[in-house]
């Protein structure tokens, strides 16, 4: 008898725990709530169920490598891990100086492909489609260096024709874009008029864009600054319009914590194009980004990943694509920028960009984000699925977050809860209500997946 009571006591104690964990949770909330007055909200997630929005626009299915080891950053290893987050793009710039493309000048100038077409071909078969940044100029046709003008302009035109026919029509391509240079305001100084005009470079290169020939679709653009400057756009968009110029999408790049900024560029951009009605269609193209321009370990903490789908939140619907920089870090310099380290380990914003893909493609709608919490949620063929990240740049506020599934059809369900790390807990739930709610606490900077699926599937085949 003594040991059956102690059963009974024990089984006891957790019934009034899990009786009671709900009512203190609210009350922590209530606490938090107090304390946090008027610095911000917290979130209460709501997830709409009973119908799909629409497609779920994945705009962080986009990365970029830069010239620090562009030519093997897609090697066997980190070719598979590439493969496994999904890119549709995969954005290189450095093409000429990098790769020898280019000899000679004027009438002597010649092309080898054999170089560059060796990672395209790596670019391909990770599933996805190559992004062209058209830099640097070549050597051969420069007055000085890789940054500077060419001698003749002529054969700037050339270069871009040529690339546009290799690989939007030689190699048979669909929908490559095409970029004009990488961060011109740094790389050459290039201004808005002057001695170095932008515009220039751009009209030279859109001309050799409209004179490729035997071509599948594609897209061109730019001008990828290092930051968001309405004085390049009120120049450059009147001379694109008046010379008639093909322009496809504008680009700029973006690198800073605060996620606001990046919410704040789309706000500009669009306002500034509202000012020029004939380009309120153009695609907007973020074609650098990431928490730091700096070599440093805020771009291997979980503050990385946190931001890294905290700004995938704050693009939705807003840009076409943002590229997170880079791919991988170079030999010795596991605190780069990279996704992979140099050994070929993924990292934390890595393992951000797999939890994004996981999402199904019809996108629900999601209510109640506060001022560190925000949220996606989609539908696949099995599940309602919601990824919740807690970013907060000072790494100091924690929160739990009451996560609402509602207009259910009652019944009994399985919730999976994944954090960055690829831990999994799944419980069974049963609802005779059309809502079922789970209380998820969030530390700073942390991220979970929550997928509710009715128990009729075979998610647990």
């Amino acid at each position: 008898m003594g040991k059956r009571r102690e059963q009974l006591i024990s089984f006891g104690g957790v019934v009034a725990l899990a009786l009671a964990l709900p009512i203190f949770l609210r009350g922590v909330n209530y606490v938090q709530r107090v304390m946090v007055g008027a610095e911000g909200r917290l979130a209460a997630i709501a997830i709409e169920t009973d119908h799909p929005l629409g497609p779920l626009p994945k705009p962080w299915q986009a990365i970029a490598q830069g010239g620090e080891i562009e030519t093997t950053f897609l090697d066997d290893n980190a070719k598979d891990q590439v493969t496994s987050i999904k890119p549709q793009f995969i954005r290189i710039d450095h093409i000429y100086d990098g790769f020898n493309v280019v000899s000679g000048s004027g009438p002597n100038i010649s092309f080898d492909w054999s170089n560059l077409d060796k990672l395209v071909d790596k670019i391909l078969a990770t599933g996805a489609t190559p992004f062209l940044s058209l830099s640097y100029m070549p050597t051969s046709i420069s007055q000085s260096d890789i940054v500077d003008a060419p001698r003749d302009w002529n054969d700037w035109t050339t270069v871009v024709q040529k690339t546009i026919e290799h690989y939007s029509g030689d190699r048979g391509l669909n929908n490559v874009y095409y970029e004009v240079w990488n961060e011109p305001d740094l790389f050459g100084k290039w201004t808005m008029g002057g001695k170095k005009d932008y515009k220039r470079l751009y009209a030279s290169a859109a001309k050799g864009a409209d004179q490729a020939r035997n071509v599948k679709a594609f897209k061109l653009g730019g001008p990828a600054t290092t930051g968001l400057y309405k004085n390049w756009l009120d120049n450059f968009l009147p001379f694109i319009l008046e010379n008639k110029l093909r322009f496809d999408f504008f680009s700029w790049h973006r690198y800073d914590l605060d996620v606001n900024k990046y919410t704040e560029d789309v706000a500009k951009v669009d306002d500034w194009l509202n000012n020029h009605p004939y380009f309120s269609n153009t695609e907007k193209i973020v074609s650098e980004m990431g928490p730091s321009s700096d070599k440093d370990s805020v771009n291997n903490t979980s503050m990385g990943a946190a931001h890294l789908i905290a700004s995938a939140r704050e693009f939705l619907f807003k840009i076409k694509y943002g590229f997170n920089f880079s791919v991988k870090d170079g030999p010795g310099n596991d605190n780069g920028w990279g996704l992979i380290s140099s050994t070929d380990n993924p990292k934390p914003r890595y393992l951000a960009l797999q939890m994004l893909n996981k999402l199904g493609d019809s996108r629900l709608s999601v209510s109640g984000e506060g001022t560190w919490v925000r949220a996606i949620a989609a539908q696949n063929a099995n599940s309602y699925q919601v990824v919740v990240v807690n970013y907060d740049p000072k790494n100091s506020h924690s929160e739990v977050v009451p996560v609402t599934f509602i207009d259910l059809v009652p019944g009994e369900f399985i919730l999976s809860q994944t954090g960055l790390d690829g831990q999994s807990t799944k419980s069974k739930i049963a609802t005779t209500e059309a809502i079922l709610q789970s209380q998820i606490p969030m530390s700073p900077n942390s991220a979970v997946l929550l997928e509710l699926t009715p128990q009729k599937s075979d998610l647990e085949n």
